[in-house]
């Protein structure tokens, strides 16, 4: 009898072994797909948002006028000041004074920031979940839509996406003693590399207290709680004191016009769609009723609280301000989780069929992308108050619709087109230069190209948001139009004498029905007398 027990048990363990290696090779079959495909569409010549744009317009001013983090036209400077002073340190200058060799810098970030990130996530998941549910999870999170996108570009995201898988391998190890007291401070210190890449990684805290909390009883869950909060309480506290130190920020302020700006009831449906694009509308779906299933599920168990922490949590926090969808990168990782533990917990299913439906849900992710792409469009067209662009492959900025390649093959147009457009108004003729474009900061990047040295301060007329700087004995204003709707801008430009001098220049291509007054043939710009790029 104790023979037999022994053979199944060593059955068992074979059994186990077998389809953790499975695991382990599907994990890599798809991890080196995803950097493939990365790989293969990265952006080069151009980034993959505005945002990023204002991130570069920064840093060019910063090394230009000797103020580097307190430059006043840095974007995200108080939560990634970080991201900027790595960019200050470790680049070459001559490279950091040129927008086309940045961009070329800027846009490696992502995807070697993913090569170690993505590997660090499965093995903090596996050692929660099993290598199950971390395999399934990954495909899921790097083949969603929105990563798919957001994995070509440089977002500081990323790196901090990094820092936060690395942060969750070191505190979900089962370690104790001097062994435990070493791995949070190492989780400690990729939790505050994270925060100094982008601020909104304190909101995965919690499903790193509660992933591998100990659930034997209230006290040892209390006690628990509060040790495993050291680590993330400690990065924080690293945090406010270099921040205070370094950019002088006051958290306060920060975090309360956050909330004041987004937080409205109207803004909860608009969200949830993006949320729904971004992740996939499959993922949404089935993340939303396998959290539902394992919630009832009469053996429904503790582990649980981790990835409904990490949906919940970042889903609350950015469904007010959904655009762009990388807000709900963690939701999506959430959702992925949940995913994983449901087929997890069907072991008939098999490895097969489960590896199976996972790619079936990829599959369907990008197809309902571009079925839903002509509605979600249409509903654009008829609350949007931009003029529709005749574009080869009409999708949108912020939201992920349509085929991958397509949407992002549109996006390099479109973001080529802006760049072309701001080196046609470096040739302007007239010594003060008006351009009126949502599209500012790529357009003002290009004072910055040909070495001429520039000065650059923000600029403000009404409500009306932009730079404006001076190159070569010319001055150029870049005002973006959005901010002050529903002024209009060209007649609130012609009201204000101070602006008399400038001649005006519009972006054809972020026209909108704000856009009310033309501009008078005597106040259009001129182009085609400076040097591009020189």
């Amino acid at each position: 009898m104790a023979e037999t027990v022994s053979l199944r048990a060593r059955g068992d363990i074979g059994v186990v072994a077998r389809a953790a290696r499975i695991d382990l090779f599907v994990a890599v079959a798809a991890f080196v797909l995803f950097v493939a495909i990365e790989a293969m569409f990265q952006y080069r010549h151009v980034l993959g948002e505005p945002d990023l744009y204002r991130v570069l317009v920064g840093l060019l001013d910063g090394l230009e006028s000797g103020r580097y983090l307190n430059s006043p036209v840095h974007y995200d400077r108080d939560f990634g000041f970080g991201y900027l002073a790595v960019m200050y340190r470790f680049v070459d200058p001559a490279v950091l004074r040129d927008p086309d060799r940045m961009t070329l810098i800027m846009n490696q970030v992502g995807l070697w920031a993913l090569i170690p990130g993505l590997p660090c996530l499965w093995a903090a998941l596996r050692l929660v979940h099993g290598s199950l549910v971390a395999t399934v999870a990954l495909i899921v999170f790097a083949f969603s839509p929105m990563m798919l996108e957001l994995g070509t570009s440089g977002h500081p995201v990323l790196p901090m996406f990094a820092f936060l898988s690395a942060a969750a391998l070191c505190l979900f190890l089962p370690m104790r003693g001097w062994s435990a007291v070493l791995a949070g401070i190492a989780g400690a210190l990729f939790l505050l590399c994270g925060l100094l890449c982008r601020g909104e990684i304190f909101l995965a805290f919690p499903w790193l207290v509660l992933s591998r909390i100990d659930t034997r009883s209230f006290g040892r869950f209390m006690l628990s709680g509060v040790l495993r909060s050291l680590p993330p309480v400690a990065s924080l506290v690293m945090f406010f004191v270099l921040q205070q130190s370094i950019v002088h920020a006051q958290m306060g302020q920060t975090v309360g016009h956050y909330f004041f700006e987004f937080y409205a009831w109207a803004t909860v449906i608009p969200g949830a769609v993006y949320m729904a694009v971004g992740c996939g509308l499959a993922t949404a779906t089935l993340g939303l009723l396998a959290a539902a299933w394992l919630i009832l599920s009469p053996s429904r168990g503790l582990d649980l609280l981790g990835p409904l922490a990490l949906t919940i949590v970042p889903l609350a926090f950015f469904l007010p301000n959904p655009q762009p969808t990388r807000h709900f990168m963690m939701v999506l990782l959430g959702f992925g989780i949940l995913l994983g533990m449901v087929l997890a917990r069907r072991p008939a299913l098999g490895r097969a069929a489960a590896f199976a439906s996972v790619v079936v849900l990829v599959l369907a992710n990008h197809a309902l992308a571009e079925l839903a792409r002509p509605f979600i469009l249409h509903q654009n067209d008829a609350h949007s108050p931009y003029l529709p662009t005749d574009d080869a492959y009409r999708t949108t900025t912020h939201a992920n619709i349509g085929w991958f390649w397509q949407r992002h093959a549109a996006l390099i147009a479109r973001r080529a087109r802006w760049q072309a457009f701001g080196d046609q108004a470096m040739t302007s003729c007239d010594a003060d230069t008006l351009i009126l474009s949502d599209e500012g900061p790529s357009i003002f990047s290009r004072l910055y190209v040909g070495g001429v040295p520039v000065t650059a301060e923000r600029f403000q007329i009404g409500k009306f948001l932009g730079f404006q700087g001076s190159r070569g004995g010319r001055n150029f204003i870049v005002l973006e139009k959005l901010n002050g709707w529903p002024a209009d801008p060209v007649a609130t430009v012609l009201a204000d004498p101070a602006l008399d001098r400038y001649k005006l220049l519009q972006d054809p291509w972020t026209m909108s029905h704000y856009d009310r007054t033309p501009i008078p043939p005597d106040r259009a710009a001129h182009l085609g007398c400076a040097v591009p790029n020189g």
